[in-house]
């Protein structure tokens, strides 16, 4: 995978602190590698996200807090991947996916 190391540390972690100040213990945080493409996939065990994934990210913009979902999707774009909720039985499951390395050159940071 090419990726701006410092961008996804920071998508990351905003989806990390996401789990813990909105959802419930434990968090947990899972990476796998997939034909064609890297998936990070944070879940937590609380009451589930409050709408789309989509609608979070539009709604939150214009407000100070509430932003790490947006930027999480922003990085995730520029690095020519996605940011998704996965279906969870319980809690929330945001998963960030990332194209794997085809010898394209490195993302803008």
């Amino acid at each position: 995978m090419r990726a701006d190391p410092v961008r996804l540390t920071q998508a990351c972690g905003n989806l990390v602190a996401n789990a813990v100040e909105h959802g419930a213990s434990p968090v947990r945080v899972r990476g796998r590698v997939l034909p064609g493409r890297v998936r990070v996939e944070v879940h937590d065990a609380g009451p589930g996200l409050p709408g789309p994934v989509g609608e979070l990210i539009r709604g939150r913009r214009r407000r100070p807090r509430g932003r790490g979902l947006a930027i999480a999707a922003g990085i995730a774009e520029r690095h020519g991947g996605r940011l998704a909720a996965a279906p969870s039985a319980d809690g929330a499951c945001l998963v960030l996916e990332l194209p794997c390395a085809d010898g394209s050159p490195a993302p803008r940071p």
